[in-house]
């Protein structure tokens, strides 16, 4: 039942180039040989009529990844060509800045980086040690690195299916693809376990990171333009500066990295909290909303630092305009780390919208010593962010603007999720619905197999159980595909009398039936700090996970390796073509999309582009919209309201009546 695919086809790493092919695939009653002046012809897969392609789709073999991608995503630069943007801890240095290249297989840790840049806090043996690496000129890379999805052999296909079978050669085919976009294009904070969001004009926005260790935050806002291809220039921190400039000198010389003006300088457009794990939430108007966090004070010994937790119960807006941060004191509210939050349309007007969010602490433990100590309850909350905004008494600390809304029989703490929104003929909501896929409820609590859905749209909103996954698992992630169905994979779990074990399924699930299938298996375990974006060509890339972990019991093994899941959609024959569509949409209009050729047109759908990390979606949603065609011209209805899409860059994609989707064109929705 299974279907890992056929032999890699590495020919299918140009998957951004313009083929045009003239054939027919499967399906007869398409006409796909029609030439009109400039017009182009349909696109066809290979192997089209496989009957187990066209159920399951295929897994490729491994693609070389040159470093872990802890958190990724899909940008556009200035002339709206895709590209992968993403990084690991600790994002903002060189791997030679931590790691000696010359000692051993992998080369080894620089003590001086824990002594200076640490403050003496100990490496992380998962994160830094994946540093480390027997392919060594990845070493001396950014630990930020973007991929240009152009280039003929970005996604090259190795034909390997072990990761300990790949070499330095297989990662020196792909390697020019890969371009460092860290401290060499200016990065100078580490984005570890921050929040994420594309901003309305295409911008990357990162809220709050990593000091040292866990729990321990910072307040920076850090930006990183596509068309300038840098990033925004803010304070370099004193520690950075002093080690970069020269490693060598005593320890007692350097800026303490105890002292956090030396790793978290002041600039204007900070938060007014540090945080760790915080949520970014893209809203309407073009600011973003972020929320909750965890910081603990660096100045404590270690062993007594975690008497000095705080979860931040206060939700800030960023305005990008102004460049600038205003605290919500009126508004607070204890959630989980990186809450599962969402914009829904409430009403007809514009400004009808809240933010719904699931996860909200349950009770205050007394040790607040573990990683994350706190129980959560599935509760899922409307945020009145207008409200609380407007509020006179705004920086009075109250727990106001908040309205229950329904709910979940689990918080799906650390469980994926999928926004899945339809429109109507008039642009307005059909459905607003979010799945949520296995997590847990917190400190003591186990992993859990529940899907479970719910409809904003509804008169009474309530969260309702589908079918389970394959496992109780939690650290997973899911993809909202072009389709509207959800792909579902990676992640760990078990049950309460069995051990912990990776899921190595990959599922489908579909709201409209509620079902959930297993349609491929992977050789390699990705949980907590795995990704996976959805991609132009509407295949899924899967990516990251720590490199000591992808090969279970031999760390020494491991390399960053990634994967394109290719869904049975793209063996169902020939591929629509979009000739023509806007770049530019407008809220409440009409716009044309011209087809290449005459085909039955089932779905219209736009899916926002932006970031992945710690198993959620971080604003990718799905939109289905409503739409009449009049030969090759299909009449679409914009979203008639920001709050149903909010402004940004999306991928639209055309389906034929078999479901097969075109290539993505790349539009903004602008306010």
């Amino acid at each position: 039942m299974e279907a890992i695919g056929k032999a890699a086809r590495s020919a299918r790493s140009m998957m951004f180039a313009s083929i045009v092919i003239a054939a027919v695939g499967c399906n007869s009653d398409v006409d796909g040989v029609e030439l009109e002046e400039t017009e182009v012809v349909q696109e066809t897969t290979e192997e089209p009529c496989d009957p187990e392609l066209q159920q399951f789709g295929e897994l490729s073999s491994l693609i070389p990844f040159h470093k872990d991608a802890i958190h990724s995503t899909v940008i556009w630069d200035k002339d709206r060509d895709p590209w992968l943007c993403f990084w690991m801890r600790p994002s903002e240095y060189r791997g030679k800045d931590l790691v000696d290249p010359a000692v051993g297989l992998l080369g080894t840790l620089r003590d001086r980086f824990q002594q200076i840049v640490y403050g003496n806090f100990g490496f992380s043996g998962n994160l830094d040690e994946s540093v480390k690496s027997r392919v060594k000129a990845d070493i001396y890379r950014d630990n930020a690195l973007c991929l240009d999805l152009k280039h003929p052999l970005a996604l090259w296909e190795s034909g390997k299916r072990q990761v300990a079978q790949l070499t330095p050669a297989d990662f020196a085919v792909n390697a020019a693809a890969f371009h460092d976009a860290g401290h060499s294009r200016g990065l100078n904070y580490n984005l570890f376990c921050a929040g994420h969001a594309m901003l309305s004009d295409g911008r990357l926005a990162v809220f709050g990171g990593h000091d040292k260790s866990g729990n321990y935050g910072i307040d920076a806002v850090n930006i990183f333009d596509p068309k300038k291809w840098r990033w925004a220039p803010r304070a370099i921190p004193a520690v950075k500066t002093a080690y970069i400039t020269d490693p060598t000198q005593p320890p007692a010389s350097y800026p303490s990295a105890l002292d956090e003006q030396f790793t978290d300088p002041p600039d204007p457009s900070d938060m007014k909290y540090q945080r760790w794990y915080p949520t970014a939430v893209p809203l309407p108007d073009g600011r973003v909303l972020v929320l909750s966090g965890t910081d603990q004070d660096s100045s404590k010994p270690r062993d007594v630092a975690s008497a000095t937790k705080v979860r931040q119960g206060v939700p800030e807006v960023y305005d990008p305009e102004r460049e600038r941060t205003t605290a919500l004191e009126s508004a607070y509210k204890l959630l989980a780390m990186y809450p599962r939050s969402y914009v829904v349309q409430t009403g007809h007007r514009r400004n009808d919208w809240k933010v719904a969010v699931t996860g909200i602490v349950s009770s205050i433990p007394e040790d607040l010593s573990d990683y994350d100590p706190f129980p959560y309850s599935g509760d899922t909350y409307f945020l009145d962010v207008r409200a609380a905004l407007a509020d006179p008494h705004r920086n009075t600390r109250a727990e106001h603007h908040w309205s229950h809304v329904a709910t979940a029989t689990s918080a799906h703490n650390s469980g994926a999720g999928a926004q899945l929104w339809e429109l109507d003929h008039q642009g307005r909501a059909k459905k607003q619905r979010v799945v949520a896929f296995g997590g847990d409820s917190g400190a003591g609590s186990n992993e859990t197999d529940t899907v479970e859905m719910i409809d904003y749209s509804a008169n009474v909103p309530t969260w309702k159980k589908m079918e389970s996954l394959a496992q109780p698992v939690q650290q997973n992630v899911a993809v909202a595909l072009p389709n509207g169905e959800v792909l579902v994979l990676g992640g760990r779990g078990g049950t309460p009398t069995t051990p912990t074990t990776n899921n190595l399924k990959l599922q489908l699930f579909d709201p409209d039936t509620g079902k959930v299938k297993t349609v491929a298996t992977t050789p390699v375990p990705r949980h907590d700090h795995a990704t996976a974006q959805l991609l132009p060509d509407a295949s899924v890339l899967i990516m990251g996970g720590n490199r000591v972990q992808l090969v279970p019991g031999f760390p020494d093994a491991g390399v960053p390796v990634a994967e394109i899941y290719r869904p049975s959609y793209l063996f169902r024959g020939n591929r629509p073509v979009i000739a023509d569509a806007p770049q530019k949409i407008d809220y409440d209009t009409r716009f044309d999309i011209k087809l290449g050729h005459q085909i039955q047109a089932k779905q219209v759908a736009l899916v926002r582009t932006g970031a992945v990390t710690h198993n959620w979606d971080w604003g990718n949603r799905y939109v289905r919209l409503s739409f009449h065609q009049h030969g090759k011209t299909l009449r679409v209805a914009a979203p008639k309201l920001p709050g149903l899409a909010v402004p940004g860059d999306y991928m639209l994609f055309v389906l034929d009546q078999h479901g097969v989707p075109s290539k993505a064109k790349v539009v903004r929705l602008r306010l």
